[in-house]
């Protein structure tokens, strides 16, 4: 979808909604960055999935002034063993902090990790999980998302990361078998998760891959 409408946005959060999801719109990053952070108490614990959007709202700066433990399996000088712990703080953080890869316009969630750490913590790890994505992921079906990460998502992550994987050098994928290979877990959430609070934010921006 190269341009989206209001309609297409009000569809797809209603749609969000009727799958039991709390589904929010904001203009603008700095207005979904407000929310989110009225959003979490004082001295509650955030993980953060790992998430170009996330940063580029510039929640993890402002959670870190404000105080709050934060586990961030990306954060810059970490062993691959503080990593994996990271990983499995967020898990039982109060809060976990995501994007996604692809959002269906019926309101389904598409994601695909590596290590799983980012979709175990959206479906059964913090009591509160907030999802918040660009206009530009929205996709019309279940096909068209899993098409935008394999030839969008996951190509541009393995360029970022550096990763010796053949899409990392043409941006195509080729369903390889690299041992640096990123699409190794697909999830779908259809609906929202028993005893999650899972809340959706769409954001009127293109933000992340």
């Amino acid at each position: 979808m190269a341009s989206v409408s209001s309609e297409i946005i009000q569809k797809t959060l209603a749609n969000l909604k009727k799958h039991g999801m709390e589904a929010l719109y904001f203009s603008s990053r700095a207005e979904a960055k407000e929310e989110v952070l009225k959003r979490i108490p004082p001295r509650a614990t955030v993980g953060i999935g790992g998430s170009i959007t996330l940063r580029e709202i510039g929640l993890l700066d402002d959670l870190a002034k404000r105080g709050h433990e934060v586990f961030d399996h990306w954060k810059e000088g970490l062993s691959k063993k503080e990593r994996f712990e990271a990983g499995r703080k967020q898990q039982k953080a109060d809060f976990f902090l995501t994007s996604t890869n692809a959002l269906t316009l019926d309101g389904k969630l598409i994601n695909v990790d590596a290590t799983g750490n980012r979709v175990t913590s959206m479906i059964f790890g913090p009591p509160k999980v907030i999802v918040l994505t660009g206009t530009n992921k929205i996709v019309k079906d279940l096909s068209e998302g899993l098409d935008r990460i394999k030839k969008a998502v996951a190509p541009r992550n393995c360029q970022r990361r550096k990763d010796q994987t053949p899409c990392a050098v043409d941006l195509v994928c080729h369903d390889c078998q690299s041992p640096g290979r990123l699409c190794r877990i697909t999830t779908i959430i259809e609906r929202k998760p028993f005893d999650t609070e899972l809340t959706v934010i769409l954001i009127g921006e293109e933000l992340g891959y």
